[in-house]
């Protein structure tokens, strides 16, 4: 999602706009400064060309050209232009933000209506945890047909480009374009997943230390089954590549809905409930992936970064200091008669005009609109990898925690006196003996708990406290010295903080005695 900035805002005092206006991340420089780097550099080269190459005649022709481009200049109506499309562009971007499905609201409504009694708590567990798990596999499945993030997250393949990609070649890669990373990982994790088919993908899913975490295993072997053969029947008959249906764990689902209702877990009408639910999260889903197929119409993105360009174009030009008056003397001694100076802009001043050796307001134009058309670009497409996009890696790690929190309804969570009823009158359809729902049920449960439990060191990374700039820029200029543990303070705060973790009774040994099972660091 975008940059957070509440906090920085949160209280009222004077310079509040200077901290605003000096973050980095997600910032108005960060979009801008290769193209404004470019425009300067153009800018200047026309610039002492003019002053120091150009003869009296090419002078005259240059200052002609600059009246001539500041009167053009002002019959594109950029503002108008940008205007309608930034608001269009942002209207869309927030609305894909509101189809993105959150599994609250379906894991309190399976917590709240499939229960059971006394004897079937544990079943009614197991079968929100199953319904659950579907709901999850099919958002990643959705997800990362189109988020970049995610499909970066299950390609597999994610500490071999790290260790390729040094920091050079990163930012290489971003002057080149600000997707262009993107584009390389899109490449690589498909053609990876056409090499290993669907069931690479999803055993890299099972892979997930996130995914063990709160479920141990989110596609069990009999489903990757069956989503292997459905990509082999899908290939034979329509002669495609396949790609994983984010519908068919939806599908099962549903399926499991009205197993439960066979078995007295809910009522019909409760069951008609959670289908709804499912409705509505497939909804969510499938208008993403209409917004995603449908983008906003080429021509319309044409005229608009035409316009733009074409503005600065005549900018680079109509912006530049040009001095009539000096190169009007300079003709009159070259010919011997008196030339009148060109008048540039709206009065005749002939020449006189202060020397703008930077150009200040011509900068901040070139800011302001550019950056209004930067900003549109950016959030065109918010599944990408930019500071704009939607953190989708991190909704998925929501959408894990609470949809397997929820689905256990652990006793544990619960006051004392306060207990899960047993719903006795909730009677079983006929025809629910042979059903093998119990038996399924197991068979996944089995399999869940021959997964070992994930590693805390692979999920959890040493927390690293940082210098803000403020603190850097004041160390520096106070010439105060620090080590790698003391976050800047020297080696006495370093001893300072050791002596109080050792009254406290942390001790300076093993991290996991000390009962801190994260290392704390800092870097100087």
């Amino acid at each position: 999602m975008t940059v957070s900035y509440s906090e920085t805002i949160s209280s009222s005092q004077g310079g509040v706009f200077i901290k605003i206006l000096l973050l980095w991340k997600g910032s108005l420089y960060k979009l801008l400064y290769t193209d404004l780097i470019v425009y300067l550099i153009m800018y200047y080269a026309f610039n002492i060309i003019y002053r120091a190459c150009m003869g009296p005649e090419a002078r005259q022709s240059f200052e002609l050209v600059v009246k001539f481009c500041e009167e053009m200049d002002k019959s594109i109506p950029l503002s108008f232009i940008l205007g309608f499309f930034v608001a269009g562009v942002i209207g869309r971007w927030w609305q894909m933000y509101l189809n993105i499905p959150w599994l609250n609201r379906i894991s309190f409504f399976a917590y709240g209506i499939l229960t059971g009694t006394k004897d079937s708590f544990e079943t009614a567990r197991r079968l929100r945890l199953s319904i659950m798990r579907y709901m999850n596999l099919g958002w990643i499945l959705l997800m990362h047909s189109i988020s970049e993030q995610i499909m970066h997250r299950f390609s597999g393949q994610e500490e071999e480009e790290q260790d390729m990609r040094s920091r050079l070649a990163y930012l290489f890669d971003r002057l080149r374009g600000m997707n262009q990373l993107s584009a390389e990982l899109r490449s690589n994790s498909k053609k990876v997943q056409e090499e290993r088919g669907v069931r690479g993908l999803l055993e890299n899913i099972n892979k997930c230390p996130e995914v063990k975490l709160h479920f141990r295993k989110l596609v069990t072997e009999a489903e990757i089954e069956a989503f292997v053969r459905a990509e082999g029947e899908y290939k034979n008959k329509y002669q495609k590549k396949y790609v994983p249906e984010y519908w068919l764990p939806l599908q099962w689902a549903a399926l499991l809905c009205k197993k439960a209702m066979m078995h007295g877990f809910c009522d019909p009408r409760s069951m008609v409930m959670m289908m709804e639910e499912i409705e509505e999260v497939r909804g969510t889903m499938q208008t993403l992936v209409i917004y995603n197929d449908v983008m906003i119409p080429l021509v319309y993105t044409q005229v608009v970064i035409i316009a733009v360009y074409s503005f600065f174009l005549l900018q680079l030009f109509s912006q530049q200091f040009v001095n009539p008056k000096l190169t009007a003397d300079l003709l009159s001694a070259e010919r011997n008669v008196t030339v009148t100076p060109i008048s540039i802009g709206n009065k005749d001043n002939h020449g006189e005009v202060i020397d703008m050796y930077f150009p200040v307001f011509t900068v901040f134009q070139f800011m302001f609109l550019m950056g209004w058309l930067k900003v549109a670009m950016c959030v065109m497409n918010p599944f990408g990898d930019d500071d704009e996009d939607f953190h989708t890696s991190e909704i998925l790690n929501y959408n894990l925690e609470i949809s397997s929190r929820c689905a256990e309804g652990q006793a544990i969570t619960f006051p004392e006196g306060l207990s899960e009823p047993s719903m006795e009158w909730i009677k079983k359809s006929p025809g629910f003996e042979a059903d093998n729902l119990f038996e399924y049920l197991e068979a996944a449960e089995m399999e869940f708990s021959a997964v070992e439990p994930p590693d805390p060191t692979e999920r959890l990374k040493p927390f690293t406290v940082e210098k803000t700039r403020w603190q850097a820029l004041r160390d520096f200029l106070l010439c105060r010295g620090g080590d790698a543990t003391s976050g800047g303070g020297g080696a006495e705060a370093g001893n300072a903080r050791q002596r109080r973790r050792e009254h406290n009774g942390g001790g300076g040994g093993d991290p996991q005695q000390s009962g801190a099972s994260i290392p704390l660091t800092a870097k100087a």
